[in-house]
């Protein structure tokens, strides 16, 4: 069973979430039309699994930080972090993948619980593309 992760900064949650709503951002589930979108634009994205859902999002928007803790409603997490994907036809690679979120600082199993997420949608994870954020170096 995965570890689960819970917000570090539980203060910042309201604000965070009145800048999402200004700016439109809302959780997009993997998969759907509105992550076909996101993903077509080819831009870095970040990632929460929480149970079985897997919510992405664009992380900057029209000047505003997007975090993890928006997409889990300031809730718990089994991963987070971020990801890069790209288009071949009808298959989508993960080219990059890590676990950087600073509300989480989610540890390296972390980032087998994203792999395992997105290649359950059908998204190819290329392994080489996996990058672990040591949360304990200075």
């Amino acid at each position: 069973m995965a570890r689960w992760y819970r917000n570090l900064d539980p203060s910042a949650l309201a604000q965070e979430l009145d800048a999402a709503r200004r700016v439109g951002v809302a959780a997009v589930e993997v998969p759907s039309a509105a992550f076909d979108w996101l993903a077509a634009e080819g831009e870095r994205m970040i990632y929460v699994v929480a149970g079985d859902r897997l919510l992405v999002s664009k992380r900057h928007v029209m000047g505003e930080d997007i975090s993890h803790a928006v997409l889990a409603d300031g809730g718990h997490v089994q991963a987070a972090g971020e990801f890069e994907v790209v288009e071949f036809g009808d298959v989508k690679v993960v080219t990059s993948l890590n676990n950087m979120s600073g509300h989480y600082r989610p540890g390296r199993e972390s980032l087998d619980v994203a792999m395992e997420a997105f290649e359950e949608r059908g998204l190819r994870v290329l392994a080489g593309g996996v990058e672990q954020y040591d949360w304990h170096t200075p």
